[in-house]
């Protein structure tokens, strides 16, 4: 078991990827309420070992720092996307002042739950993508850190479910959905803001992806049912399949640069994966069980990973040797 290294305002909501790392040492998580009002943001700053209160939310879906990058590469600034029930709103790092909301725009159906989920950054375009429950993606186009303006939505080739979550593979210069069934699907750039989806990789190995992203040149995909899979981004091929966690996978984090993923569970454990960059190859560098208590998000530090927990104001700073 592992001490909790800090206190967070509140209690930590049972949400897939419950917790997400900023560059300049924020991390970000969300205690969501079945009372209209009570969600909020929560964050902690590691440099200086504080905890406080982020904005007040609706029905938060997903949260992810972001990059902001320009047309070369270099890095502008962090952001805080938060997706949920009512669109997406992105905040500065710190959280204190919200730069932008997107709204939802889709027609809820009878009974359906609309909502955004998932975003990542397309460096090239200088685009914010973010994924909608009814299998679109929509962009928000940046030209700074504070100017932002929401561009028309791309609707798939084919009928599609929602997008659980989504990434953008340089590799291969395409956006990348992972859909409630299982699905992968690939999306390029016209030029006038939309983006064509042109290739998918069927529902074969599992459904219910929680957290897709690149890893060099490959996909990191994670599926609840508790497997881990690698595929060839250009290629589009299976190359490594993990069986991961005995029950359901909560969190995904990935560290390029060390070419490492550490991903939590319901089995309440934490496991952090060394893959080969040449092979592929994958090995368990470390693994343990953090608390009794099913983990919701982990996140990369410097020296190790963090770790949270459903129903917990506990943050768990764990060392990886």
């Amino acid at each position: 078991m592992t001490m909790p290294n800090a206190t967070l305002p509140a209690t930590v909501s049972l949400l897939h990827n419950n917790l997400t790392p900023s560059m300049n040492g924020w991390l970000a998580t969300v205690h969501n309420s079945v009372n209209v009002g009570n969600g909020k943001l929560m964050l902690h700053h590691m440099g200086s070992s504080t905890s406080k209160d982020g904005p007040e939310v609706p029905q938060v879906t997903s949260l992810r720092f972001l990059n902001i990058m320009s047309a070369d590469g270099a890095i502008c600034g962090t952001v805080l996307v938060v997706a949920h029930t009512n669109g997406t709103n992105i905040y500065s790092e710190d959280a204190t002042t919200m730069l932008f909301h997107a709204p939802m725009h889709a027609v809820p159906e009878d009974g359906v739950l609309s909502y955004h989920q998932g975003a990542c950054v397309v460096g090239p375009t200088q685009h914010i993508i973010i994924g909608m429950s009814k299998g679109s993606i929509t962009a928000v186009q940046y030209s700074a850190l504070d100017k932002y303006w929401s561009l028309p939505e791309s609707a798939p080739q084919s009928p599609a479910v929602g997008i659980s979550d989504l990434c953008y593979a340089a590799c291969v210069n395409r956006v990348v959905t992972a859909h409630h069934n299982g699905e992968l699907r690939y999306w390029y750039a016209t030029g006038t803001g939309q983006y064509i989806n042109d290739l998918i990789i069927p529902a074969s190995i599992s459904q219910a992806p929680t957290h897709v992203s690149t890893l060099g040149p490959r996909l990191v995909v994670a599926y609840g049912p508790g497997t881990i899979c690698l595929y060839d981004a250009a290629s589009r091929e299976l190359q490594v399949e993990i069986s991961a966690h005995a029950r359901w996978i909560t969190g995904v984090s990935v560290r390029e640069d060390l070419s490492q993923i550490a991903s939590v569970g319901e089995d309440t454990a934490l496991n952090v994966w060394q893959v080969d960059p040449a092979t592929g190859q994958v090995s368990l560098r470390h693994s343990c069980i953090v608390v009794d208590k099913l983990l919701t998000g982990v996140a990369f530090l410097s020296t190790g990973v963090a770790v949270t927990a459903y129903d917990s104001d506990e943050l768990y700073q764990v060392p990886v040797p």
